[in-house]
């Protein structure tokens, strides 16, 4: 067993920081989500050591947490805490938050966080410890009960999948006789939680000024071709074939479990605008963005200064793409591939909008006098 920090060199000098775990002959890579800019001034420095050594902090509590839910019945009384003693001193049932923890360090997935923040919930539903035998069907039930009151959309059903994964490794590891959460009915809301831009809405927009031009620019771009955040956020000039106006790129956020992860598109005119406004070298990015984080208050501040009152985040431009398709006559299929689903499944959710885009449009014909 060995967690080591380890570092990858990006782009302009700056270095990607992230543990390199073998647990039980399994090696993997667990993303820190911290980057050291390129060293080019005294205030840039400081913060790279404050970042390495708070890497370092959490390399090193990985390793405690790892030895603590693996190993913690084998500690000495000195070590338990009351309530770890008063387990051990009945049923030896470990508690499920320890478990938890043993279950992140062997999770490598790409939607670690929403592991994270499943566990945050339950915490929050059960502050207390909680031996793994006391997790019934009823408990499971509750659980997802509070999900759905505290969140909205397709998140508590996420959130409570990723709750029933660890309980299914509870029973692998022998915790469990069964996952007292399996068979429980989780509906699914196939509306689209993000906010859409009508066509009148972007024209708006696009002639507001926007503090931050390459933010502005790349929403824009979203917009005209339903990249992801991920995506516009690495996309370099040898993506792009301008003579053809073809778009190839193998999208982040499938790669790997996706027969359809390669993405091919043509771009549009308006498309083609925003591109080539500035040019690189063919490994060069072709938007320079800030955070994420950062990147949605620019938004924001943005969509206020156009009039806009609609909650409108990044995503909401890819949105904004397969919606404006869709009302202009592309058929299901059409849209998923422009898109890179995987299935139509995922691009049925927009059918509906549409419909209701063309009642409003029919709605809003003049009265007669009749």
């Amino acid at each position: 067993m060995g967690i080591l920090l380890s570092k990858r060199n990006l782009k302009k000098g700056r270095v990607s920081l992230y543990l390199d775990c073998n647990i039980k002959g399994k090696r993997y890579k667990e993303s820190l989500g911290i980057t050291l800019e390129a060293p080019v001034s005294k205030e840039i420095r400081q913060a790279n050591c404050a970042k390495l050594q708070l890497a370092r902090l959490l390399r090193a509590q990985r390793e405690i947490d790892y030895l603590h839910a693996h190993y913690w019945s084998q500690l000495p009384p000195l070590f338990h805490s009351p309530s770890e003693k008063i387990a051990l001193a009945g049923e030896p049932s470990p508690d499920f938050f320890l478990v938890a923890i043993g279950f992140l360090n062997l999770y490598h997935q790409k939607d670690y966080r929403v592991v994270q923040a499943a566990f945050s919930y339950l915490r929050r539903f059960h502050p207390s410890a909680l031996p793994v035998n006391h997790i019934t069907r009823s408990f499971c039930t509750r659980f997802f009960c509070f999900l759905q009151e505290k969140l909205r959309g397709n998140t508590p059903v996420n959130y409570f999948k990723k709750f029933k994964m660890c309980l299914d490794y509870c029973v692998e590891e022998g915790l469990l006789p069964d996952n007292p959460g399996k068979g429980i009915r989780l509906p699914q809301y196939n509306d689209v939680t993000k906010e859409i831009l009508s066509p009148k809405e972007l024209v708006k927009l696009t002639l507001t000024p926007c503090r931050n031009p390459e933010v502005k620019r790349a929403f824009l771009f979203s917009c005209q071709s339903g990249l992801r955040w991920c995506d516009i956020q690495e996309l370099c000039y040898k993506n792009i074939d301008f003579a053809q106006r073809h778009l190839m790129l193998v999208q982040k956020k499938v790669a790997g479990h996706s027969q359809k992860s390669v993405l091919h598109l043509h771009l549009n005119e308006n498309a083609m605008r925003l591109l080539q406004e500035s040019k690189g070298t063919p490994d060069d990015f072709i938007f320079t963005l800030p955070s994420h984080s950062y990147c949605l208050r620019i938004i924001n501040e943005w969509t206020r200064r156009a009039g806009i009152r609609k909650h409108i985040s990044f995503h909401c431009a890819r949105h904004t793409f397969i919606t404006s398709i869709m009302a202009r006559g592309a058929n299901i299929k059409t849209a998923a591939s422009l898109a890179g689903h995987s299935s139509t499944r995922h691009t049925e959710k927009y059918i509906h909008i549409i419909d209701n885009q063309k009642r409003q449009a029919v709605d809003s014909l003049p009265d007669l006098p009749l």
